[in-house]
């Protein structure tokens, strides 16, 4: 998307709409199947909305990667026992998906796998179909973490990150 539609994005699109795409019941949802899918796994996963960026920002050349990057860092996402942390970052105006990976994670899970991740719940948001997106996007995070982190039987799992999604 080049600069000028992304600042008409931003400027006129979905500031209004979160609460339509992702009414309460969503987000209870999304966060019990976070934390549903983290007992099968030592990640954590944060999901987080954001209708649209600031104009200065993207007339700056910030990208929803780079704004995703900044909640990550934000939300402390890195902040977890083994840094197996894994933001999915919605950034509604520009129906962007992006997931960014703490390095316990990253480096075991191929860049592709997270990519077909983006790739599927952004045609799911742009179908209109947002919850499902969400949760789609929840399970396929969930597979990857069970094969590269499994959950340990004897080690209690500690719970690092919020599971309810963070609406910024």
């Amino acid at each position: 998307m080049n600069r000028w539609r992304r600042l008409a994005a931003n400027a006129l699109g979905a500031w209004w709409a979160t609460e339509r795409y992702f009414p309460e019941s969503s987000f209870e949802r999304i966060a019990a199947r976070i934390a549903e899918s983290e007992t099968g796994h030592r990640g954590n996963i944060v999901f987080a909305i954001e209708a649209r960026i600031g104009l200065k920002s993207v007339a700056r050349g910030c990208t929803p990667r780079q704004r995703a990057e900044e909640v990550f860092a934000q939300l402390e996402v890195w902040n977890t026992a083994e840094n197996a942390g894994i933001l999915v970052y919605a950034l509604l105006a520009e129906r962007a998906i992006e997931i960014v990976a703490d390095r316990g994670i990253a480096r075991v899970v191929p860049d592709p796998q997270w990519s077909r991740i983006c790739l599927d719940t952004a045609a799911a948001f742009a179908r209109g179909e947002f919850l499902a997106g969400a949760l789609t996007a929840v399970d396929a995070l969930s597979g990857l973490l069970r094969q590269a982190l499994p959950a340990l039987p004897d080690i209690p799992r500690e719970n690092d990150l919020i599971d309810r999604p963070v609406l910024l």
